[in-house]
């Protein structure tokens, strides 16, 4: 009877994230900021795929509209699927990752997490003024409850983060699925592999969308299960 009670909890509590999370992320200005994170690891998973392939990373740049690019150094066709599939996928995998962490409790490594990936592109990477003060205001917001050592506001900031995440990476790809079936040639990385694979582009929205959708899906189920 408490383990059901204790479930029943995690889950009320997630629901209250997860809605809180979806209406910060349709506000005129806050939404935007914090929607930027998706944007963030998304261009991140485009960079780390270049690395993994031996091409080189040139810099990424985050806008206010909250759209991303990473400028790459590629070899040969099979190194630009990579990339091109990288990004959406490298945000479902963060996405996992970071409920993996609320699972076993550890919600300072996610708030450590983020510090540390907007740190190195902050050093590496980011080069446009946008993208420096968001970065800079990101870090310092991490910066600050971590060090403050409020459990509570830790906890929230850790769920809230992954939730984020989690709502921005299957409406993104949603966005992107969309776009491949009404603009095929506007729909970002899916018109990019469909040019490389010759693969029509809602095939790669579809699949972004159902993979995202997949591990969303399977985190929720993992942390309330």
């Amino acid at each position: 009877m408490y383990r059901q009670k204790g479930e029943g909890l995690v889950t009320n509590q997630l629901v209250i994230y997860m809605i809180l999370a979806l209406i910060i992320s349709h506000l005129p200005i806050i939404g935007r900021y914090i929607s930027m994170i998706n944007t963030l690891i998304h261009e991140n998973g485009h960079a780390l795929a270049a690395l993994l392939v031996n091409g080189k990373v040139y810099s990424i740049k985050l806008f206010q509209n909250t759209s991303g690019e990473a400028v790459t150094g590629r070899r040969g066709w099979f190194s630009s699927i990579v990339i091109s599939y990288a990004g959406y996928t490298f945000s479902s995998v963060v996405v996992y990752i970071c409920f993996m962490l609320l699972n076993k409790g550890l919600f300072i490594g996610i708030l450590y997490g983020f510090l540390v990936i907007a740190s190195l592109n902050l050093l590496l990477w980011i080069r446009n003024i946008y993208g420096v003060c968001w970065l800079v205001s990101f870090i310092l917001l991490c910066g600050w409850i971590i060090y403050s050592e409020q459990a509570g506001l830790q906890t929230f900031f850790a769920y809230f983060l992954s939730c984020i995440l989690l709502i921005q990476s299957v409406s993104s790809a949603f966005q992107i699925f969309m776009l491949s079936i009404v603009q095929r040639k506007s729909a970002g990385d899916a018109s990019s592999l469909a040019n490389y694979t010759k693969l029509p582009a809602v095939l790669w929205g579809f699949l972004f969308f159902l993979q995202a959708t997949y591990v969303a899906y399977i985190a929720i189920r993992d942390h309330v299960g």
